[in-house]
């Protein structure tokens, strides 16, 4: 199946159970988020492609038709850039003030303007899965990238779903007590979950403190996922993997890492409710459009 971008509008929830309408090319009025990707051009491919990188490892794929296009009238110099896809498919970039047409709508007016385009299905890299199997009882170790993927939500003390950036801290618009207990069933004092473009929740679980009773699933998990990985010989996934328990370890030693592991699908939990943020405070915009890439 090839990427597909399609140009169509998507509903944002803006609070107070209200929602509104956005239509490509139009200012993006909820938190900018999601897997962060890159178009680009590189001396190994002929035409542009998009870019997955986390520090010196980068990983290409074709770009879904169209997208490069819309890229290009919504002000992207070239149309190449970041770009971010939600947990819904959404593709946001970021123009600059200068270059954007649709500026007077926008809640301000220099720096870099959180821009809607449209949705994207299908986006594949060879070696990394990024749509894996649904674990069917327990879990897994997850096996797509183990970085910049996915939305970042925080799980608190209190059952709530945050979407947190700086000092920023904007609730989801809708509840989501099943989604929120099945990260609490191994990592009870809460923590930060990621959830993908493929609808996929993964989150940090830490052996040596998940919730009693847990651990055995854990490791076996570990042990399923080792086996297959070096049985079909993917040295993409074991190097994903250790590169993320390197980056989680207080040491820099894998064996005290975080690991990544896939807890479900979306679609499985709250009805299949995606977490949507609402932004509340209008400074989030003026901070997040200083720079094109923020961290």
């Amino acid at each position: 199946m090839n990427p597909e971008f399609t140009e169509e509008s998507t509903s944002v929830p803006i609070g107070d159970g209200q929602s509104v309408t956005i239509d490509p090319k139009q200012p993006w009025p909820s938190a900018y988020r999601g897997s962060r990707y890159s178009l680009v051009s590189d001396d190994d491919y002929e035409e542009v492609v998009v870019k997955w990188e986390q520090r010196d490892l980068k990983i290409f794929t074709e770009p879904p038709k169209g997208l490069r296009r819309a890229m290009v009238l919504a002000g992207k110099s070239g149309g190449r850039g970041i770009f971010r896809v939600t947990a819904d498919g959404e593709v946001l970039t970021k123009v600059k003030a200068d270059d954007y047409s649709n500026l007077d709508q926008a809640p301000v007016s220099s720096g870099w303007i959180p821009v809607y385009l449209g949705t994207v299905q299908g986006l594949r890299f060879r070696d990394v899965d990024l749509d894996p199997e649904i674990p069917r009882d327990g879990i897994a170790v997850w096996p797509g990238f183990p970085f910049n993927h996915g939305e970042t939500w925080s799980v608190g003390d209190d059952a709530s779903l945050t979407w947190k950036w700086k000092d920023y801290a904007f609730e989801s618009a809708f509840g989501h007590p099943e989604l929120v207990d099945r990260y609490k069933t191994y990592r009870p004092n809460g923590g930060r979950i990621y959830l993908t473009e493929t609808g996929h929740v993964w989150g940090n679980i830490d052996p040596d403190t998940v919730s009693t009773g847990r651990g055995p699933e854990i490791q076996q998990a570990v042990a399923n996922w080792k086996e297959t990985a070096e049985k079909e010989g993917n040295a993409a996934t074991l190097r994903l993997v250790n590169r993320r328990l390197v980056a989680t370890s207080q040491t820099d030693d894998p064996s005290d890492g975080l690991l990544p592991i896939h807890l479900g699908h979306l679609s499985h939990f709250d009805n299949g409710t995606v977490p949507r943020p609402v932004v509340d405070d209008q400074t989030y915009f003026k901070l997040v459009g200083q720079y094109e890439q923020v961290y």
